[in-house]
């Protein structure tokens, strides 16, 4: 495989980040089962595995924040994608807010997108090598649906992406109903939930058709899994 002249790249920050998860969860339940066996031994090797996929979590969790997570300028100032940084925000969802505003400015102000589709040793982009609508470098961000995202999308940066992503949306909605066909609404939905809008999230996930769950962006997240995700978010 031709090597990039920009070097090594990663583009799902989120399906890595769901990728360590399981590995903890996978460690948490044998240790379990090793536990209840009396297995000593096996206890310890399963032990190893769940505190490493915890911190490897972790990891990419605040590396997803730091590099992929764009929050545009200073947050005394209006962010590079012009919304300003402190509007409609629920300051009690926002735990550590001095973490949160260490992660301004982290590229220039002329990258305009609140997300980095594509990062590279020495080059960040907004794309993906499989798809050129907006949505899915925004997309791809954001699944699968589980429990760690709760800790991955910080209420600041959802805020700031949920008018883009719907946008992006509506443009690729344009191109023979990609956004919805390919199962890229169900993430509209999501970040209407993580924003505080359950009712109007799980009335959108309702009418959403089941075919949609099989296609490209709800391969893997089922009907309930989408419900279980929206219902368990912090109302507004």
């Amino acid at each position: 495989m031709e090597l990039s002249p920009h070097g090594r790249e990663q583009e799902s920050s989120s399906e890595a980040i769901a990728a360590f998860e399981s590995i903890s969860l996978y460690g948490g339940v044998m240790m379990d089962i090793f536990s209840n066996e009396g297995d000593a031994e096996n206890l310890e090797t399963a032990r190893t595995v769940r505190n490493v996929g915890e911190l490897l979590t972790r990891l990419e969790l605040s590396a997803a924040d730091r590099y992929w997570h764009v929050y545009g300028a200073n947050p005394d100032e209006k962010g590079s994608f012009g919304i300003d940084n402190t509007t409609n925000l629920d300051m009690n969802m926002m735990p550590n807010t001095t973490t949160i505003e260490s992660h301004y400015s982290t590229y220039p102000t002329k990258y305009n997108k609140p997300a980095v589709g594509m990062l590279y040793d020495t080059m960040a982009s907004f794309q993906t090598w499989f798809s050129n609508e907006e949505v899915v470098s925004y997309g791809i961000q954001l699944i699968p649906l589980t429990a760690v995202a709760e800790q991955r999308d910080n209420i600041e940066w959802v805020t700031k992406v949920l008018p883009v992503y719907k946008k992006a949306c509506e443009k690729a909605n344009k191109n023979e109903n990609f956004c919805d066909a390919n199962g890229w609404s169900i993430v509209t939905a999501a970040l209407l939930a993580e924003t505080g809008h359950i009712d109007a999230a799980l009335e959108m996930a309702s009418l959403i058709p089941k075919s949609v769950f099989k296609s490209q962006g709800g391969d893997g997240n089922s009907l309930t899994n989408t419900l279980w995700f929206i219902a368990t978010r912090k109302q507004s």
